[in-house]
């Protein structure tokens, strides 16, 4: 017999149903129905089952995605952290530069300003316009520098070279006028970045230059001793000094003596961190 007869019915169970299936069976000569099989099966279980398997399908795709996302996240942020540091240290350097140029440009549009209505007056403001375009040199100087020791990817250039010259060539830059100078300086050599160290003395001699006069004579000469032992370069003055307490404030940028602002001795202590040293500042004995 080619005729497949299958009889599926529900069946009440109590407060469930189940499930019969019967397939009858034939006799091979006769043909004729011998009998059946009849399967009754309870689906209770097997969708508890499918339902336990769905829900944990679901979690674990749920957890998956949040796995990923959060570390997508976290990658994302590392990766993203150096370009973040750049962006501050941009930010950072042109918020020095616009500091640090307000000063003197203000001081040389103010002397063009009066040199402007009389002619006359131009003799008397040139100087300032002048000291005025230097510090301009000296700010771009330094805000240049600021950014190349934040540029990770900067070339740092250690060579050896004669620190006593290379300071005695930055005391020769000094103006003559008003200043007694003082130098002692023993050969050393050392393995440093000439440009850099250059700077760095540089504002060194600056800040003794702007400070190193007597408190009772304060529009009178600077006097400054410079001196070079080992790797140690020396620069003091004999200005009105700093307090103690005021002494840690003094490296920060836009701070300096009198009241004063700038990133000048900031800059000195990087570079000198840069090349694995230290800027120390402290009083002097009699002043400076």
């Amino acid at each position: 017999m080619d005729e497949d007869v299958t009889l599926r019915e529900e069946v009440p169970a109590g407060d469930r149903t189940a499930y019969a299936v019967a397939r009858p069976i034939y006799h091979d000569e006769t043909q004729q129905t011998t009998g059946a099989v009849v399967v009754i099966g309870d689906p209770g279980r097997r969708m508890a089952e499918h339902t336990r398997l769905t829900y944990a399908v679901l979690t674990g795709s749920g957890l998956l995605t949040l796995l990923a996302a959060f570390t997508g996240h976290l990658l994302s942020g590392r990766s993203l952290r150096p370009a973040w540091r750049a962006l501050e240290a941009q930010e950072r350097l042109l918020a020095d530069a616009a500091h640090e140029l307000r000063t003197p440009v203000a001081i040389m549009r103010s002397s063009m300003d009066v040199a402007g209505t009389d002619p006359r007056n131009l003799p008397t403001h040139l100087p300032r316009i002048r000291r005025a375009t230097d510090r301009l040199t000296d700010v771009v100087e330094n805000v240049l520098t600021r950014g190349r020791l934040q540029d990770s990817a900067a070339s740092f250039s250690p060579v050896p070279l004669r620190l006593d010259q290379l300071v005695e060539d930055a005391c020769g830059e000094l103006p003559p006028a008003r200043l007694t100078l003082t130098m002692r300086l023993d050969e050393s050599v050392v393995d440093a970045d000439p440009a850099l160290t250059r700077v760095a003395v540089r504002n060194l001699l600056d800040n003794a230059l702007r400070h190193g006069r007597t408190p009772d004579d304060p529009h009178g000469g600077a006097e400054i001793d410079v001196g070079v032992r080992g790797h140690t370069v020396s620069v003091a003055d004999r200005g009105p000094g700093v307090a103690a307490e005021e002494l840690p404030e003094l490296t920060e940028r836009f701070r300096s003596r009198g009241g004063g602002s700038g990133i000048g001795l900031s800059l000195v202590r990087e570079i000198a961190a840069a090349h694995g040293g230290t800027l120390t500042a402290r009083p002097r004995p009699g002043g400076g």
